[in-house]
């Protein structure tokens, strides 16, 4: 039951991930991030691996996955390195 709400939530995360991007990738750069929906769309695509991430970590951990557990920690590791990088580098130039 756990299992299956933690993949919901993954599969719903990534899903919102995906659609941010393609609405955001529909306009042109200057467009992007003019409006506050299109600020909340960016920050959308930043957040969203965030909160997916751990949920994969625990799905690996409850079904005893070795792999995962090897895996899921270093794209979390990865998450938390690039997603403040992107941030800085959107609001690094524009501040």
């Amino acid at each position: 039951m756990i299992v299956g709400l933690l993949w919901l939530a993954v599969i719903l995360l990534l899903g919102l991930k995906v659609i941010a991007t393609l609405i955001l990738l529909g306009r042109p750069p200057e467009a992007r991030l003019a409006t506050r929906q299109g600020r909340r769309l960016w920050w959308a695509t930043k957040i969203t691996p965030i909160l997916a991430v751990p949920c994969l970590i625990l799905v690996a951990w409850i079904e005893q996955d070795r792999a995962g557990l090897v895996v899921y920690p270093l794209l979390m590791a990865f998450v938390l390195v690039a997603v403040p990088i992107m941030v800085w580098r959107r609001f690094g130039r524009t501040a």
